[in-house]
């Protein structure tokens, strides 16, 4: 690399990822496309790129109509020029981003560009501070955040002069050498990259390489950042999403009783009822004809999505529920991650609270009464059916299309 190119034009966004670790969410539904506060996560990344001055977009993915679709048609109404490449045989990372080499030189030859993973849920900023960090310093850059469990992710070690010396994938524990920055799946980087791997390379072996070669610098990103993992991941993001709301925003075309409740801030969108002494706690979001029955009770930092339909006197706390599914009366759901289209019979109750032993990783806690509390209610997949009186332990997975039957107690899953 004899000189770094800061003009990015191009990016490349991966999402041919099997998402095996975000089941049952991901069954039948790439985990691009999972809806938070109504928007998709592909359609995210790529307002954010936009925002970032990006003019075209090359989209990876494995096989789904589903992605292609979409990319393209966001890419259309963004103004953004889209091109789709099948990742193919090539696995991970670094197969999947040479899967676009080809279209990639071929549009900034041996210039620089924009990585992006496809799973990430950030604000529009979090790619223009990228592009700008890395044009000032004159160097490509990898945007870092800042964990405390960095057991799952790729955590950097820094050299003398504030650049990466070295990158360790899912450490067991976090050497206190390092600190407690981790990869946030955004670099802009030359198209020399790939002169350091191979089609069967790991990626983090090729930064690696390239590191000790060439300058690799941080871009330090303190907003909204999530990388979609695991299923718990969707409500840390709709959190954190929600955490961003300063001011409610109802439409016109929505249909709110006068003897409902609302406190701000709540986003209530088109075509949603909210019935007579329904009470919704902000922050909170109200989808696209969603529907709010009587005396329901809708607490902070919970979403539901497109077409929803909760019944009377339902309570639901901190979960996402997505879009299509029906919620009969009298239900609680708390801290759960519900797919799209799934039926919950009346009375149905989602139990929460964790055992220390039973935390799994990345959860973050909830605050009671001023003490932190791990709660993950269940994780329910696409087109599943909750039978009428049962109980959902906490943790409880229910795979995509099963059906529990009625008064049934679930204690692990199904």
């Amino acid at each position: 690399m004899d000189s770094f190119d800061s003009s990015i034009r191009y990016a490349v966004v991966l999402c041919g990822g099997s998402g095996r670790d975000m089941e049952p969410l991901s069954v039948g539904l790439p985990k691009s496309l999972i809806t938070l506060l109504g928007v998709d996560v592909l359609t995210r990344i790529l307002q954010g790129l936009k925002t970032a001055g990006i003019e075209g977009v090359i989209v990876v993915i494995q096989g789904s109509e589903q992605l292609r679709r979409r990319a393209l048609q966001v890419g259309e109404e963004l103004g953004l020029e889209v091109e789709v490449v099948e990742q193919g045989s090539l696995r991970e990372v670094w197969g999947a981003l040479v899967a676009a080499k080809n279209s990639l030189v071929g549009r900034v030859g041996e210039g620089s560009f924009l990585l992006s993973y496809g799973d990430i849920v950030s604000t529009p900023r979090f790619y223009a501070k990228l592009v700008e960090d890395s044009s000032a310093a004159g160097y490509p850059v990898a945007s870092v955040v800042l964990q405390k469990d960095v057991t799952t992710y790729g955590v950097v070690k820094l050299g003398s002069n504030g650049a990466i010396e070295k990158i360790v994938e899912k450490p067991v524990s976090l050497d206190p050498n390092m600190g407690g920055y981790v990869l946030a799946g955004a670099f802009v980087l030359p198209t020399s990259i790939f002169e350091f791997g191979g089609e069967e390379d790991g990626f983090i072996g090729v930064l690696n390489r390239f590191a000790e070669t060439y300058t690799l610098g941080i871009s330090v990103w303190e907003g909204v950042w999530v990388d979609l993992g695991y299923p718990w991941d969707v409500l840390t993001a709709s959190s954190k999403l929600l955490g961003e709301l300063k001011q409610s925003s109802i439409s016109i075309h929505s249909r709110v009783s006068p003897t409902a409740i609302i406190e701000p801030p709540v986003v209530i969108e088109e075509g949603a009822v909210v019935d007579h002494h329904a009470v919704i706690r902000g922050p909170a979001y109200i989808g696209r004809n969603v529907y709010v029955g009587t005396g329901a009770l809708v607490h902070s930092f919970s979403s539901l999505e497109e077409g929803v339909s909760i019944g009377a006197y339902t309570e639901v706390s901190g979960s996402v529920l997505g879009p299509g599914t029906w919620v009969g009366r009298g239900c609680f759901v708390g801290n759960s991650v519900v797919g799209m289209k799934v039926v919950f019979e009346p009375h149905v109750t989602t139990l929460s609270v964790l055992r220390d032993s039973e935390m799994p990783a990345r959860l973050e806690p909830t605050i009671s009464n001023g003490r932190p509390i791990h709660k993950m209610g269940s994780v329910i997949g696409n087109g599943a059916r909750i039978g009428a009186n049962s109980v959902l332990y906490p943790s409880s997975r229910v795979e995509t299309n099963a059906t529990i039957s009625p008064n049934t107690v679930l204690r692990s899953r199904v």
